[in-house]
């Protein structure tokens, strides 16, 4: 339980982030947000042109500790933020528990680093924001503000929010949950930097959670077994469904087909990885989410993407077709971190 994040000693509270001593930042909000959300496209054309490398982390960094100090005072429970050289942390729990939260953070971006090995990219400036919501409801309010209009908010543990800041929540605040959470989000922040699919990058964070934390990958935990999930993906899977999986659709939309999209994406990206580990990750680097791979596919893995899925589900009309996609798309900031 935790053992290889903090090992046995209690970690001391962290003091919130001076607000003294920040960069002065004039903030731009976007008026399409019920909860404070920084206009990030205003922001970032007020830097000047000849700004370094030292002002731009300072003016991101500054900008991401007042976003929290407004977004703590909009919401409804004790908000407030603390953070390390890493990160920056909103929540509403106790001093311990949030430097717990930091401390595993901390870790768990150690391990990522070096799981992902040359994969991993850390562009941006500005600390990793981490938000921890009280309540569930907290949360998908939060969340809801990036859905479409009459788009309904898909169930979810926690979300890495790749648009403007990039920065990640969780309505867990128990330990064991957030565990899982931060260390599947954190692998989408440090992969956030290359164009690869969705598919893929939900097979990334989750066969990571699986390698740095073994539990999660005991059979005896999982609510189904191998012929009862193969006889569901075979009843959901078809040559429409299997595009709104290529797209990304999949994973973004409520209902019984994210579950199955995540175990699917999980299963074929272990098969991609499987047998050469080096075309796998050169794979990965040139993997573009505009036809969720296929070019890279051939080009690195001498292969189509189609017979991924075959060795899955069998044979059938498993092409992506990007010609066939519709996908809205946030529009997000460079400079700011994480963003592309």
């Amino acid at each position: 339980m935790l053992a290889w994040l903090f090992g046995k000693k209690t970690p001391e509270a962290q003091p919130a982030p001076d607000a003294h001593a920040r960069m002065p930042v004039q903030m731009h909000w976007r008026t399409d947000m019920t909860l404070p959300v920084p206009d990030w496209s205003a922001m970032d054309a007020t830097l000047p042109d000849d700004a370094d490398e030292r002002l731009l982390h300072g003016y991101y960094d500054a900008a991401a500790a007042h976003w929290l100090d407004v977004l703590a005072a909009a919401l409804p429970a004790d908000y407030r933020q603390t953070g390390t050289t890493d990160f920056l942390l909103l929540s509403a729990q106790s001093a311990r528990a949030s430097a717990l939260v930091l401390r595993s953070c901390t870790q768990a971006l150690r391990a990522i680093r070096s799981s992902l090995g040359p994969l991993a990219c850390e562009s941006g400036y500005g600390r990793h924001v981490v938000l921890v919501f009280a309540s569930q409801d907290d949360y998908y309010a939060y969340l809801s503000q990036y859905q479409g209009d009459g788009d309904e908010v898909p169930m979810s543990s926690g979300v890495f929010i790749n648009a403007g800041y990039g920065h990640f929540a969780s309505w867990h605040d128990g330990l064991d949950e957030l565990e899982a959470v931060v260390v599947h989000e954190l692998t989408h922040a440090l992969l956030a930097h290359l164009p690869m699919p969705d598919w893929l990058h939900e097979g990334f964070a989750v066969n990571v959670e699986r390698t740095l934390l073994p539990r999660l990958a005991d059979p005896r935990l999982a609510l189904y077994r191998p012929d009862e999930m193969a006889a569901r993906h075979a009843d959901w899977w078809n040559a429409t469904t299997i595009q709104a999986f290529w797209s990304g659709a999949a994973f973004h939309t409520a209902g019984e087909g994210v579950e199955l999209a995540y175990e699917l994406a999980r299963e074929i990206t272990v098969l991609a990885a499987r047998e050469d580990e080096a075309a796998f990750r050169a794979f990965a680097a040139r993997a573009h989410s505009e036809d969720a791979g296929s070019a890279a596919a051939v080009d690195t893995l001498g292969y189509p993407l189609e017979h991924l899925i075959e060795a899955v589900l069998g044979e059938g009309d498993w092409a992506p077709k990007p010609e066939s996609w519709i996908v809205a798309r946030e529009i997000t900031v460079p400079g700011a971190r994480l963003t592309a």
